[in-house]
């Protein structure tokens, strides 16, 4: 059998881990709307719908564990949760505006991204 020399690693290519990292049907979304500033659950449900609870709460879990988001709790009864976007989450800022000026030029509707 010929000798087969092993395969150095190829370092992963940045955009490849972004678009990992932000991959998903409601990632984008759910930080475009955090964005516009901290919510609180059912206000981010409610301008995201048709969103499930159950979904959105996966992606929020999964936005926090990578360091996107960040999630604070009250201890009133009932006991409410506000959500905000992290300085990491922050930096894709000019993400979403560049975005949102292609979509606009693109589909010549929509609204402009968030400030």
């Amino acid at each position: 059998m010929p000798y087969v020399a092993p395969v150095a690693a190829v370092p992963e290519c940045p955009v490849d881990q972004t678009l990992k990292m932000l991959s998903g049907k409601w990632r984008l979304t759910v930080l475009f709307r955090l964005a516009e500033g901290p919510k609180r659950f059912n206000a981010l449900q409610r301008s995201l719908a048709p969103i499930t609870q159950r979904v959105l709460t996966a992606t929020l879990r999964q936005l926090e564990e990578d360091e996107l988001i960040w999630r604070a709790e009250t201890n009133d009864v009932p006991p409410s949760v506000t959500y905000g976007l992290t300085s990491a989450g922050s930096a894709l800022a000019p993400v979403f505006e560049a975005l949102a000026t292609w979509g606009v030029r693109r589909t010549g509707r929509g609204r402009s991204a968030p400030e």
